[in-house]
């Protein structure tokens, strides 16, 4: 349970004790094995079922998939097979249908592509072909696919719309792609080369039917993002490019670069609405993670462990974030709104920047511990939500915002 701020009521008077900046909330470290070599994450539109997969798992043997349904206090290891290095994974935005792209397995074979409609309890691969695979995007319903190969295999742009029944192969132009990312209706699809190919980002509109080339600059590209109605676009780039972070506001038509510190970014997340991006080095730049509040305006370093990250992923809201690094773990990180007061003649109002999960408490007594849910419901206001409660206050009252 995550606490915040607390008030206490005496009578008419209020005094206000401020715990932390939820700006700068910190990273917490999962319980998953930080000897694993953690390679991709994903998440439900709530943020709340988690998937993290590994490339090798601490034995040194192939990956693992586990899931959790809590926001990663709890992990259980998926029934997917253990003999791949995993590269990528995907969910559907209730984390019931998932995705599991494989590079290799430990043969040196070329990776499949394991799907699951059941929250990874058991696990299939039913039609992909056998390739190098890098990346797995999915729409929010799970029954639109679209993967790419890293170019060590075909080189080509595969989707499903029957939720990996059976795949066929796109238009895209063969080459050495390393990331694709899908609108919530999966009509919407970026892809963008490593460099090793064109070094290019191609957008589809019609579900993979057909690619258009964009104009972002040529790059060595690792990873791209979308929000839910595919009109904003992120990308970032490290080796031999650039290292800057692009942004889209018009499905790909144009790109400009964002004010994101020169890096070499691993990976990128964008909330429903494009204005809530993260941005994760893989290590070989200042290893560190990065947000912006304003559609890539501004960014801010977050109180994250400097590591090399691999891989990022973030809820519909932008409120809750996971991280994967190598050798550091899987991190969690959520959004701590703060509380604050107006006090009229008649009443209390309190108030905090809306977030799913959380719950108004009221305590008489901090020493007790005696904490319960205030049942006024709270009223959304632009963006708040408020709770109102008549003066005088029958004794003294110390309030906080839990998180559920």
């Amino acid at each position: 349970m995550t606490l915040k701020n607390f008030l206490l009521g005496l009578g008419t008077a209020l005094v206000v004790a401020t715990m932390g900046n939820p700006a700068r909330a910190q990273w917490v470290l999962t319980d998953l094995s930080v000897y694993s070599q953690w390679q991709a994450v994903a998440c439900s539109a709530d943020g709340m079922q988690l998937t993290a997969a590994s490339y090798v798992d601490d034995t040194g043997d192939g990956g693992r998939i586990y899931t959790s349904t809590n926001f990663g206090t709890v992990w259980a290891e998926a029934d997917a097979p253990t003999n791949y290095y995993w590269q990528a994974v995907a969910s559907s935005s209730n984390g019931v249908k998932l995705a599991g792209a494989a590079y290799e397995d430990e043969k040196g074979n070329p990776g499949l592509i394991y799907v699951s409609t059941n929250a990874g309890l058991t696990w299939k691969a039913p039609a992909a072909p056998s390739n190098l695979w890098a990346a797995v995007t999915m729409s929010a319903d799970g029954t639109k696919l679209a993967a790419v190969d890293s170019g060590a295999g075909d080189g080509f742009i595969y989707i499903s719309t029957n939720s990996g029944k059976s795949w066929k192969i796109t238009s895209a132009p063969n080459n050495s792609w390393a990331s694709i990312a899908s609108s919530s209706n999966g009509t919407v699809l970026v892809a963008a080369d490593s460099g090793y190919g064109d070094g290019l980002i191609y957008v589809s509109t019609n579900s993979g039917t057909a690619w258009t080339l964009t104009t972002a600059p040529v790059n060595e590209w690792t990873a791209v993002a979308s929000s839910a109605n595919g009109s904003t676009l992120l990308a970032a780039n490290s080796g031999n490019g650039d290292d800057l972070i692009y942004i889209s506001t018009d499905y790909g038509g144009t790109w400009d670069a964002t004010s994101a510190p020169t890096n070499q970014w691993a990976s990128v997340a964008s909330s429903a609405d494009g204005l809530l991006l993260a941005a994760a080095d893989s290590g070989y730049g200042d290893g560190l993670i990065y947000t912006s509040a304003d559609a890539g305006g501004t960014w801010t370093p977050m109180q994250a462990p400097v590591s090399s990250w691999t891989s990022l992923a973030s809820s519909a809201d932008g409120k809750r974030l996971i991280a994967s690094a190598y050798p550091a773990g899987v991190f969690i990180w959520q959004f701590i709104p703060s509380l604050s007061i107006t006090l009229t003649t008649s009443d209390l109002s309190i108030s905090w920047q809306t977030a799913t999960n959380y719950q108004l408490q009221a305590a008489s007594d901090l020493a007790a511990g005696n904490w319960v849910a205030v049942t006024n419901e709270p009223v959304q206001v632009n963006g708040q939500s408020e709770v109102n409660l008549p003066l005088p206050l029958a004794e003294n009252q110390y309030y906080r915002l839990a998180g559920q």
